[in-house]
């Protein structure tokens, strides 16, 4: 009874791998004859299960998995188990896929959190038995081959092992079996591929990758052995190889009196689970005496994933000591943004690979421009990687991401070739290489004592934000709470469209805006301005702001804005203003209306109709070409383009004597049977605030 219980997965009750292995093991014994399926599966992308929902949400789809293939197994003669992690195993019957029975609840996985719907798929492989005389766990194994081949594969999520993954496997073997002779003969080969910057193409550092060059099987590409060295263990070895290399290869040149750039190297995913990974590390930068600033570690968010309170530990220790870490492939994973704000990094390596439909315009563009602004508010460096067109180089440049790696500069070459362009001083910028991996950006009042703190910052009275201006595009970058609550805008945060000003401000308004930035950017002094704009629920609103200029780092212009809401004090303003003239006019005039000429309608002030109220507005650009044949006056063309134009009425008005424009015309009048005449005033009022008012006053003759 102990032995069973040894065999049960504490978690879902299911067999564990030892279990698995022995009751099928019973199962074939039992029944010698029968023709046997073995499927291998797991969730794919399990991890961001847990990244989103915490560990027990994980557990809890585990175990809810494991009570699906309970139900589907319900008497069926098969065996069924957890190997590890998302990772299932089922033995069962040929016949029940020739009966096209639903054996296993193989395909997608459904997780409600806060009203939203989560899908995972699951792919897996089949392993038809036919051989017997292997043991359990080689016919798992072979599941498991066919299940790999099939990983991210949405539309066929399983395949079945074949003979020709048999032979990949002897190759993988082959591959093996020659790993130690090889690091003895310095069979791998350490190629470098450059990081150049983007304006001249000069070299600042590059980036150490690794060939086998097989003395019977020629050059083995990386993506032949690396996953092979991942998945054994072999990766460490081959990893601590490369990193001596290269730093031989450094310490050579420096001794030499030749110029050296930084190198970075990679640090898989498997090597943070030595131990010593620290210690290895320190110890080739000591025995060659370098500045550890010279060789760079890279890592990849996959890494951190698997264990994130081991690996930020590590990468501290390693920065505490000196070493620049770069996060590779960024923007390549599920969790990049949670990755970063978690784990320190130095340098931040953007795959353009995301970025497949750059030339087409759309949301890539403005994801990688967010990406790049969003390293510099973080004192990081960004790096372009995979970068092959002149166009792709263009737009990097012109959102200013200054450091670039790809074909377009260099492919990855062999040391000596490498060497031979560090010996150019034309193609080297060694000035920017010693200084890579500092903050790049020059607005230090972003990070002084007063903002530094997020509570303080976060708890100010009023609206603080801080706007990025470039040409006459106006971005906010960084709000506090105040500024969410005047907005009327969640505070989890805010979209891209969201953050562009202009979109919520006439134009004419948005202009007077940009004009009074330049003007803090002129004087230096603290610009006071009144701002009219939308709310994001669409509401109109007026903010007093006091803007100061913070700084520039080329076409960048950085603003910090303190708003007050004053919508209610101009309400006031504007109510005792339309008492001061609305009183006389309302008792002279049947009706009164205001004109909007950005809107084209006009408001109604004042009407003696009851079918129209105060606040009603009605189109009124074609007023004149509704009434043009029966106007009294030659003017009647120019009238009509007036009311369409402001600048041909504020001529009209400013050539007129009375400062006004008087129009009578005739309308059809159906309760006298008849026509009558009508008298339309046109002129111009000014508030207190400057602002000016276009009103018309109709009055029956």
């Amino acid at each position: 009874m102990e032995e069973r219980e040894r065999w049960i997965d504490q978690l879902t009750g299911i067999y564990n791998l030892e279990g698995f292995y022995k009751a099928t093991e019973e199962l074939f014994a039992k029944n010698p004859d029968k023709k046997y399926i073995i499927a291998y599966w797991d969730v794919q992308r399990f991890k961001v299960i847990n990244e989103l929902f915490g560990r027990k949400a994980g557990d809890a789809i585990l175990k809810d998995m494991a009570n699906k293939i309970r139900t589907a197994y319900e008497g069926v003669e098969g065996t069924y188990g957890r190997m590890e992690s998302d990772n299932f195993v089922a033995c069962f019957p040929a016949e029940l896929l020739e009966g096209s029975r639903d054996f296993v609840h193989s395909g997608e996985i459904i997780y409600q959190y806060e009203g939203t719907e989560y899908r995972f798929a699951a792919c897996y492989g089949l392993y038809v038995v036919t051989d017997r005389s292997i043991d359990i766990a080689s016919m798992v194994d072979r599941s498991r081959i066919a299940m790999d081949t099939v990983k991210a594969n949405y539309v066929k999520p399983f395949a079945y092992y074949d003979e020709s993954m048999r032979e990949h496997i002897v190759r993988e073997q082959m591959l093996m079996s020659d790993c130690d002779a090889a690091i003895r003969e310095k069979q791998f080969e350490v190629y470098y591929q450059p990081v150049c910057n983007a304006s001249d193409g000069t070299i600042i550092s590059a980036e150490a990758l690794v060939r086998w060059r097989h003395p019977e099987k020629g050059l083995i590409a990386p993506d032949v052995f690396i996953p092979l060295f991942e998945r054994n263990g072999y990766i460490n070895i081959l990893d601590k190889y490369i990193w001596d290399r290269v730093c031989a290869m450094l310490k050579r040149r420096r001794d030499q009196g030749l110029d050296v750039v930084p190198i970075s190297t990679n640090v898989s995913q498997m090597d943070f689970y030595n131990k010593n990974l620290c210690e290895d590390i320190i110890g080739i930068v000591e025995k060659y005496g370098l500045d550890p600033h010279l060789l760079r570690l890279e890592v990849t968010e996959s890494a951190y994933a698997d264990d994130p309170k081991r690996v930020r530990e590590i990468v501290e220790k390693l920065q505490d000591y000196g070493f620049i870490i770069l996060m590779d492939d960024f923007g390549s994973g599920y969790s990049s943004f949670n990755t970063l704000k978690e784990l320190p990094v130095d340098i931040l390596k953007i795959d353009m690979k995301f970025m497949d439909d750059l030339g087409k315009g759309g949301k890539s563009a403005i994801i990688l421009e967010s990406i790049v602004r969003m390293t510099k508010w973080m004192s990081l460096r960004a790096v372009a990687e995979g970068v092959e067109t002149e166009a792709e180089l263009n737009f990097l440049k012109s959102i200013e991401c200054n450091y670039i790696q790809g074909y377009y500069f260099y492919r990855p070459m062999p040391e000596k070739e490498f060497e031979d362009l560090l010996n150019n001083p034309d193609l080297v910028d060694i000035k920017s290489a010693a200084t890579a991996g500092s903050d790049e950006s020059d607005f230090s009042i972003l990070y002084s004592e007063s903002l530094k703190s997020e509570g303080v910052f976060q708890n100010m009275l009023g609206g603080l934000s801080i706007y990025e201006r470039v040409d006459d595009r106006m971005e906010v970058v960084r709000v506090n709470k105040g500024y969410y609550e005047m907005m009327k805008i969640n505070s989890i945060g805010m979209t891209a469209e969201e953050r562009l000003i202009g979109k919520y401000m006439e134009e004419k308004d948005y202009q007077e805006l940009l004009e009074k930035c330049m003007e803090a950017e002129k004087t230096s002094d603290t610009v006071h301005a009144q701002i009219r704009r939308r709310r994001y629920d669409g509401e109109e609103i007026w903010l007093d702001a006091r803007i100061r200029f913070l700084g520039n780092k080329g076409k960048r212009k950085m603003y910090y804005f303190y708003l007050m809401d004053i919508t209610a004090i101009k309400q006031a303003e504007e109510e005792v203003y339309r008492n001061r003239y609305s009183k006389a006019l309302f008792r002279v005039f049947d009706k009164v209306y205001r004109l909007d000429y950005d809107s084209g309608y006009a408001e109604v002030l004042h009407s003696v109709d009851v079918g129209m109220k105060e606040g009603d507005k009605i189109y009124y650009r074609d007023f004149f070409d509704k009434f043009q044949g029966s106007i009294v006056s030659k003017r009647r063309g120019e009238y009509s383009e007036a009311m369409k134009d402001k600048a041909v009425m504020d001529r009209i008005l400013s050539e007129s004597r009375s400062g006004g424009l008087s129009v009578d015309y005739r309308i059809n009048d159906p309760e006298k049977m008849g026509f009558e005449w009508v008298s339309a005033t046109f002129f111009k009022v000014e508030t207190d605030h400057g602002e000016e008012h276009y009103l018309v006053c109709i009055k029956r003759i």
